[in-house]
């Protein structure tokens, strides 16, 4: 029984101490990680000219976390930035690579979440607030390229390497101070510039010189923006720029507008619509500083919009119609539907649109040739019926100026055929 109890006081011993060993270790890395983390912002932000107002760093080596817990920069006259709870995550070969060398490596692989993240553009006067991120790198940024970036000028130093980043937010809003100048409650902005689950990926290869943007997705409760590409770019030393050789990619955009009140403004007395969006596709090459289209599709649609310009619009329109439309300074159009598609391949293109207003019925069919510099409309065909007598009024002057008389059929909807440059039309 006295040799059991001997081994097992040896063996609570020898554990004590062990333990005693590890969280000895344990505080002095932590210390020591907090104040190394610490002296790279500083050096980082001194660099850059940024003046740091705050910096709270604390670590914890067997949680395999580092805790920016507040961090607020400055560079004046250009931003501020201030980030809360930010948990960098570290594995145990980063330890090791720190022990040795003094160094994480955060530049080859880097995992955080942040609680929330506040930025300001003080040049334009805008904000971008972000709660619940999380971001994922990897990568290479040397600590040399990191100091030497100091604009957006500096920016093709993070060509020499490959970078894969991974960015998700719980909630990105957007506070733009200006919003009432264009008629909305703080009630509609917020539902309009807050998003939820933000979602950026994008990854570059450098031996390839590919950039894709694998997925963006900016979502509110009105505001839907879906975007991806990829592409193919370049630094030009000469003229000291970056190029986009080729680009390729998709876009949807969808605004549900049905809910929200726009009061009057210096644009309009009264707005109202039910949804816009539009979405597409494009693919793009760059030959000799010229941009060539390969491919571009596009679709368009607004729905149910009911528009009444504020008196000094009106008047614009007014002047800017001989006379006709907008008398007394009033005006108000409320569109049905307005489409508008496009189907484009080289050279070849073809588009449709209609258009059902309470001043105008329309419709638009056209094909064209790109292969030159000037487009080139094969055929073209516009049919419309005014609504007003001031439209018809109006539709007559132009018939005087233009000296052609645009036959009319049996519907009561006007005829015009066109082909050509696009810059000198033939009627018919």
């Amino acid at each position: 029984m006295n040799k059991f109890i001997k081994k097992a006081s040896i063996y609570i011993l020898v554990m004590l101490f062990a333990a005693a060993v590890i969280f000895t270790a344990n505080y002095y890395y932590g210390q020591k990680i907090a104040e190394d983390v610490e002296i790279e912002i500083r050096k980082t932000a001194a660099a850059n000219d940024y003046q740091l107002r705050s910096l709270e760093v604390e670590s914890n080596p067997l949680l395999q976390k580092i805790d920016i817990r507040d961090a607020s920069i400055t560079k004046r006259d250009q931003f501020n930035l201030i980030v809360n709870q930010a948990e960098i995550s570290f594995n145990w070969q980063q330890i090791i690579n720190y022990i040795r060398n003094q160094n994480f490596e955060f530049n080859k692989n880097l995992e955080t979440k942040i609680a929330q993240i506040n930025y300001s553009n003080l040049n334009k006067n805008y904000q971008i607030n972000i709660k619940g991120a999380e971001l994922h790198y990897q990568g290479n940024l040397t600590e040399e390229n990191i100091l030497a970036i100091k604009n957006e000028n500096d920016l093709q130093l993070l060509l020499e390497d490959n970078h894969n980043l991974d960015f998700t937010a719980a909630e990105l809003k957007y506070n733009f101070p200006y919003y009432r100048s264009y008629g909305l409650s703080e009630q509609d902005w917020n539902r309009l510039s807050t998003f939820s689950d933000f979602k950026l990926r994008v990854d570059y290869d450098q031996a390839n010189q590919n950039l894709k943007l694998e997925e963006f997705n900016l979502s509110s409760e009105l505001l839907k923006i879906i975007y991806n590409f990829d592409s193919i770019i370049d630094y030009n030393e000469q003229e000291q720029q970056i190029y986009v050789e080729e680009a390729k990619g998709n876009y949807d955009f969808h605004l549900t507008a049905s809910d929200l009140n726009f009061s009057a403004n210096d644009f309009y007395q009264d707005l109202e619509f039910n949804q816009f969006d539009f979405n597409g596709s494009f693919d793009l090459t760059n030959q000799n500083n010229r941009i060539k289209v390969n491919q571009l599709d596009f679709n368009l649609n607004l729905n149910e919009l009911k528009l009444v310009l504020a008196e000094i619009m009106a008047q614009q329109l007014n002047e800017n119609s001989f006379g006709i439309l907008a008398e007394n300074n009033q005006f108000e159009i409320l569109i049905n539907k307005f489409s508008y598609q496009q189907q484009y391949s080289h050279p070849n293109g073809s588009s449709h649109s209609e258009l059902d207003s309470s001043i105008l019925l329309a419709e638009l069919d056209a094909e064209y040739n790109y292969s030159e510099e000037i487009p080139y409309i094969s055929s073209g065909e516009l049919r419309y019926k005014p609504q007003t007598a001031k439209v018809e009024q109006l539709n007559s002057f132009l018939q005087l100026v233009l000296s052609e008389r645009i036959t009319r059929n049996e519907d009561g909807f006007y005829q015009l055929k066109f082909w050509g440059p696009i810059d000198s039309l033939n009627l018919e």
